[in-house]
């Protein structure tokens, strides 16, 4: 599974949001008694927004002090 190519704090919480607005809707089509979309449950996208949502507030601080953000490839490694 081919991880999230976003690294910046702003791509993490537009990634958050679109799952978070893809997980409501697809609670919302569950009540109504439709088929969702996706194989991936609406509890499952929350989660994985929530995920998205940390990581982006943890680099802001992680920033703010003058460390490295989470998650960055390093040079001359494969």
């Amino acid at each position: 599974m081919a991880g999230s190519k976003k690294r910046s704090p702003s791509g993490l919480l537009s990634e958050a949001g679109k799952k978070t607005a893809k997980a409501v809707g697809d609670a919302a089509r569950k009540v109504v008694g439709k088929k969702t979309t996706s194989r991936k449950s609406p509890a499952g996208n929350l989660s994985e927004a929530a995920k998205k949502a940390g990581r982006a507030v943890r680099d802001v601080a992680r920033k703010a002090v003058g460390k490295r953000p989470t998650r960055v490839k390093k040079s001359g490694t494969k």
